[in-house]
């Protein structure tokens, strides 16, 4: 493993949390239990960690080693249980959690690809699934074509550009990881929120 930079656990940590909040959100509009909300919400959370852990050998996915991933997720999922019926415009909330999720993970993602020795190309291909895996994971379980694979507000798109500028701000202009990682979210969270704000939406071929 090739030690460039890191950034710290808890990047990953917040990103496993807040993915969790939209896991849970989406498993009680489909109108499951607990235990469904409970697996999710999981699912949802740490679903792109593993999909990347695998993807990198790196032994077995840090979320299935360490427990306060599943802490993290489940305490989301009671978090979004409690709060569902009580917080007025619910889906706002959702969205900017949703954004920052596909942020912090896509940054992580590649961040840890790059320490592992991937070039650049193949941190960004790992770290936008670490963004977004979670999501096709949860999609193939309930039987729905994965969300991202469809025209849409700008999902995939969003952690393509975010993973990128991360990237180039920190490997090819040798950026201070967490500088470069903060503006990244932030165009991630920019471009997902004004794909929502305006219906910005990617286009069918056919």
């Amino acid at each position: 493993m090739i030690d460039t930079f890191s950034l710290p656990v808890w990047w990953d940590l917040t990103a496993t949390f807040l993915y969790a909040l939209v896991g849970t959100r989406f498993a009680i509009m489909r109108g499951y239990d607990v235990v469904g909300v409970l697996m999710i919400s999981l699912i949802v959370s740490v679903g792109g960690g593993l999909l990347r852990d695998i993807l990198l050998q790196a032994g077995p996915p840090v979320a299935l080693r360490d427990p306060m991933y599943t802490a993290m997720a489940w305490g989301a999922a009671v978090v979004g249980l409690v709060l569902y019926k009580k917080v007025p415009r619910l889906q706002r909330m959702i969205d900017v959690v949703d954004a920052l999720s596909i942020g912090l993970y896509g940054v992580y993602g590649a961040q840890k690809s790059m320490s592992f020795g991937l070039g650049l190309l193949g941190a960004i291909f790992v770290g936008v699934l670490n963004a977004i895996g979670g999501g096709i994971l949860r999609d193939i379980i309930v039987r729905n074509e994965p969300e991202v694979f469809r025209p849409g507000t700008f999902y995939a798109v969003a952690a393509i550009v975010g993973v990128t500028c991360f990237v180039t701000l920190s490997r090819i202009l040798s950026v201070d990881a967490d500088i470069a990682a903060a503006t990244s979210i932030g165009v991630t969270v920019t471009i997902r929120m004004l794909a929502l704000r305006f219906g910005w939406k990617t286009k069918t071929l056919a």
